[in-house]
């Protein structure tokens, strides 16, 4: 019994490493099929940082929902994905969320004709192209930062932790409206905004209600 249970953890310890590695192959060379016309266009770094930004916000999304859904009545009740799998697929995202951020950052201080700049990307209100949108990016990446070095301070510092991971709700608030304000297809994508915004606020005020009627 006990060999069997080995030889299955062993399948998925090797099983998980090779899905991912195809996954991200596969991945990969789509995107390069796709981006392949566009490669010595000197536009391709403004849409990189454009499409790594967008990328780093679905995965904020995600990584925001799934965290309020791990403390919501409706999984609790229902018993939908052990907490085991919340929790590794949530640390996932924030390994997910901080790279494509710091992808997204650099795509756009290397970029010329983004004229955000280093100081620009640090310091908000620096930026040359939209000042306030860019700086409420930045912000977002400060409160970011803050979630993620306390939650992985977690088990060492108790709970004094918590509060100041719910800054991860203003981290979403500040994407948010560093997306919709610094994006030039804002238009183009209002649906994306507004769907992803309307069901991840849902999401905490029905936890919130929930936690108060408790």
């Amino acid at each position: 019994m006990k060999s069997a249970e080995r030889l299955g953890s062993s399948r998925v310890s090797v099983g998980w490493p090779l899905a991912l590695g195809l996954g991200s192959f596969g991945i990969g060379y789509v995107a390069l099929v796709l981006l392949g016309p566009a490669l010595g266009d000197r536009m391709l770094p403004w849409i990189l940082g454009r499409g790594l930004g967008l990328a780093s916000f679905l995965a904020l999304s995600a990584l925001v929902a799934l965290g309020i859904w791990y403390r919501h009545e409706g999984r609790l009740a229902r018993s939908v994905l052990h907490p085991a799998v919340i929790l590794r697929t949530h640390a996932a995202l924030a390994l997910a969320c901080a790279a494509l951020v710091g992808a997204h950052v650099v795509a756009l201080v290397l970029d010329p004709y983004a004229k955000v700049g280093l100081i620009g990307a640090l310091i908000p209100g620096r930026s040359l192209y939209r000042p306030l949108g860019v700086a409420l990016g930045t912000i977002a990446a400060y409160l970011g930062i803050i979630v993620g070095a306390t939650a992985a301070g977690a088990g060492r510092i108790g709970r004094s932790w918590l509060p100041l991971h719910r800054l991860a709700a203003a981290t979403f608030v500040f994407a948010w409206l560093h997306g919709v304000s610094s994006g030039t297809d804002t238009v183009a994508l209002r649906w994306l905004y507004g769907v992803v915004g309307v069901a991840v606020v849902m999401l905490g005020v029905t936890r919130y209600i929930q936690a108060r009627v408790a």
